[in-house]
């Protein structure tokens, strides 16, 4: 999927939406990055002629036949661990590093925020 042009309409809508759209945004994006995954690595489960029934495969396995490094694996399946607790409301059980890197992620969605609001602000026309 193409990146969508910022506009300022949409920054707007940003900006005044509520936890709950932020939410549920995030996790459109969320299952989009888990489609994209998923096709791409289809493609390559294709390019190397493995037979479709190789899908049902675990993740971790798939990723490795087509060439994955270690580290890739891991960090896919560090995360898909991870939406798996959250989204079963066991958020309190993500390991340490797993919740820093989501709190900077928040930390830093929050900054962008407050800088577009500036900017919003110091070019709306009176």
């Amino acid at each position: 999927m193409p990146p969508v042009k910022q506009t300022r309409e949409l920054i707007e809508a940003e900006l005044n939406a509520s936890e709950e759209e932020r939410v549920i945004q995030k996790l459109r994006n969320v299952a989009e990055g888990a489609l994209e995954l998923q096709k791409h690595l289809q493609e390559l489960e294709a390019e190397a002629g493995l037979p479709t029934f190789h899908r049902s495969k675990p993740l971790g396995e798939r990723m490795a036949a087509v060439g994955c490094s270690q580290a890739a694996i891991d960090h896919v399946q560090t995360w898909f661990d991870a939406i798996s607790k959250v989204g079963s409301w066991r958020g309190d059980e993500l390991s340490d590093h797993v919740k820093r890197e989501m709190a900077a992620d928040a930390d830093a969605e929050l900054l962008g925020a407050e800088l577009l609001a500036d900017i919003v602000r110091n070019n709306r026309k009176p």
